[in-house]
């Protein structure tokens, strides 16, 4: 019988129909990983927008003066509302002014603000649910006179603070009139809403709507009242970073 070898063309051939399948598993595998690492890059690059929003958003408030920097005086101003001590804003100012002038100026406030978001996040919080105070019966009430049917991407405001809620079974303009018809019920679950109940899934649903370029304050300022105020509550929820001991899926 003739040897194996002495057929090139058959074991070309052979070797063809193998071959490529293992080329076919490693591009599966380096596809995969692409996915995977683009995915990473763009929750990052999402998380990274929500928390310098929040972050311009307390240099602005704790810069009384306006003069493009933050003093002693100012952050304790600012961090005493969240319930510190003198000693501990002392601590947290010192930690921040790197370069020893007695002032905060932006970058160093960034910096210290990313080595620990956790103060600016909850103080963004707590401003934005001060803020909620605009969502009453009658402001509701108000906005549907106002507002019969979606422009200028209000509706998406509304759908990231139903989601929120867990209210995000129908997120269409319907669905907003169907969850305003007891406005009462709404606002409770608002201003009831504890954002650790908040699972990594809910949170990757709300941000889908933070992140898009349009969601900004700025955006939003000139619009109604309870519009300005689910924008800004919406922002501060998404900023904030899940512990490990909240995370649900």
């Amino acid at each position: 019988l003739p040897q194996f070898s002495t057929f090139p063309e058959l074991r070309q051939k052979l070797k063809g129909t193998v071959e490529p399948k293992a080329d076919k598993a490693d591009k599966d595998k380096t596809d995969s990983k692409t996915e995977k690492e683009k995915a990473e890059k763009e929750k990052k690059a999402a998380s990274t927008k929500q928390m310098m929003g929040a972050v311009e958003e307390a240099f602005k408030k704790w810069d009384i003066t306006g003069d493009g920097a933050i003093s002693k005086y100012e952050l304790h101003a600012a961090l005493t509302q969240l319930g510190m001590s003198e000693a501990q804003v002392d601590q947290c100012f010192k930690s921040a002014d790197l370069s020893r002038d007695g002032v905060l100026q932006y970058e160093e406030f960034l910096e210290w603000v990313f080595r620990d978001p956790a103060v600016v996040q909850q103080y963004c919080l707590k401003s934005a649910k001060e803020g909620l105070h605009v969502v009453t019966a009658d402001s509701c009430q108000e906005f549907w006179k106002k507002f019969p049917e979606p422009e200028g991407n209000i509706e998406k405001v509304f759908f990231a603070a139903m989601v929120i809620l867990n209210e995000d079974r129908d997120l269409s303009w319907t669905g907003v009139k169907q969850i305003l018809k007891k406005p009462q019920d709404f606002l409770t679950k608002l201003h009831n809403h504890d954002p650790k109940s908040m699972s990594e899934a809910k949170m990757r649903k709300l941000k889908y709507f933070t992140s898009k370029d349009f969601f900004t304050q700025d955006y939003f300022k000139s619009h109604h009242p309870v519009v300005q105020a689910l924008c800004n509550w919406a922002l501060a929820i998404a900023a904030l970073e899940l512990k490990s001991s909240d995370k649900k899926h």
